[in-house]
């Protein structure tokens, strides 16, 4: 990934039967609101994956991953030859559990959406400002960027775009694949790999929206991977160098509460 682009840094895991479709779409809402300035952006890449093959059937960006989850899945109405309804539909059909994996960014790249719109509407009205002051750009050029190089890492990795996907992503995001972006995509399908893979959340979607503790670990843990994978150290040189500027001690009290020993389980 380029340096200049990268504002990602985390992978979060998550499997879902059918029943539990809207369960999952909740909890995408809760970590990453498009209202909120805690938690992700509701701006990211996803990815759905065979949760018996550990097989990435799709990659797909979204501007608010809860209203695409849900499009996907049937929740949202729209054409089914603009979602993978069908695909889902039919896996679901065969088999019990659907693999589900976000990798987010920072609320600071929250870009305009329409549920958010009136929010920042009224805000750029009282301060008599364009609304475009409010909202970052970045957020929505990231995702094009991202979803391009991780497409085109999956071919690299695999020999052939996941089988959901219909085409490449950004032509620019093709060209900046780089070896640690393969590693990237291997990690959206294998709940096993956050023990030798930082950038892996140790909670799956589902326990962050349950658990306020969970979810701060992460937060602060989001941006150690963003300086990894920004400026490439390794892991234990990006935390610290984050860790030079936890004024408040919240490392420590992640070290104190056993979270980094936590098994995820998906």
């Amino acid at each position: 990934m380029r340096k200049g682009d990268i504002v990602f840094g985390t992978v979060i895991l998550d499997a879902y039967t059918k029943e539990e479709t809207e369960e999952l779409a909740e909890a995408i809402n809760d970590i990453c609101c498009p209202n909120d300035n805690y938690g992700w952006a509701s701006a990211g890449i996803y990815s759905f994956w065979d949760y018996y093959t550990n097989e990435i059937l799709y990659i797909g960006l979204a501007s608010d991953l809860y209203e695409r989850f849900r499009q996907h899945n049937g929740l949202l109405p729209i054409s089914h030859n603009a979602c993978k309804y069908n695909q889902i539909n039919d896996y679901f059909k065969f088999h019990m559990k659907l693999g589900f994996t976000i990798f987010v960014q920072s609320p600071m790249y929250q870009p305009l959406v329409h549920r958010n719109k009136s929010l920042y509407e009224e805000l750029a009205k009282k301060e008599d400002e364009p609304c475009g002051n409010y909202v970052n750009k970045q957020g929505i050029d990231s995702i094009k960027l991202v979803e391009g190089i991780l497409i085109e890492a999956h071919k690299i990795a695999y020999g052939v775009f996941p089988p959901w996907n219909k085409v490449g992503g950004s032509v620019i995001g093709q060209n900046n694949v780089r070896e640690n972006n393969i590693n990237i995509v291997k990690s959206f399908c294998n709940p096993h790999m956050y023990k030798n893979n930082p950038i892996v959340a140790r909670s799956t979607i589902r326990e962050l929206s349950q658990n306020p503790s969970y979810a701060h670990y992460e937060d602060y843990l989001h941006a150690v991977r963003i300086l990894m994978l920004k400026f490439e150290p390794d892991y234990n040189k990006a935390l610290e160098a984050q860790n030079h500027f936890d004024y408040f001690g919240r490392y420590k009290r992640i070290v104190d509460s056993g979270y980094l020993n936590k098994e995820l389980i998906v």
